[in-house]
């Protein structure tokens, strides 16, 4: 190998990130022209193809407008479940007024219009009224 030295040289700058586009180009252009490599330099000579084969690669157009829309769409869904989380969470973390037959009541003023509840305090008052009878009669 002729340009053994200059391939080192430069593989050891591209391993540590230091080389400069020209200088990759360099690498490439020695890499490629070289016909016998050791095994560490082949694998690099194969890794740098590979790289610049895939940045040679494109999109195809029909896939090309499709992030825009998949954007859009996926925006929309964010924002929407944002409100569905919101709405159960003050749902969720809401304390009730009170609990008539079993139902949670959030209104006050709809608890104190009820009068099935309010029945049920006739008889509590009922039966204070004969304990206080009771106790002032002996």
């Amino acid at each position: 190998m002729k340009h053994e030295a200059r391939i080192r040289t430069l593989v050891a700058r591209y391993e540590e990130g230091l080389t400069e586009p020209q200088e990759e180009q360099e690498l490439k252009r020695l890499l490629s022209a070289e016909e016998e490599l050791p095994r560490d330099l082949k694998s690099l000579a194969l890794m740098l193809g590979g790289l610049e084969a895939l940045g040679e690669e494109r999109m195809p157009a029909h896939l090309d407008q499709a992030p825009a829309t998949l954007r859009r769409w996926w925006q929309w869904t964010v924002a929407a479940a944002a409100v569905v989380a919101i709405v159960l969470v003050v749902d969720h973390l809401r304390t009730p007024y009170c609990y008539i037959d079993g139902q949670a009541i959030y209104d006050p003023e709809v608890a104190l219009a009820s009068t099935d509840c309010l029945a049920q305090l006739e008889y509590f008052d009922q039966s204070v009224e004969l304990f206080d009878t009771l106790i002032t009669n002996d």
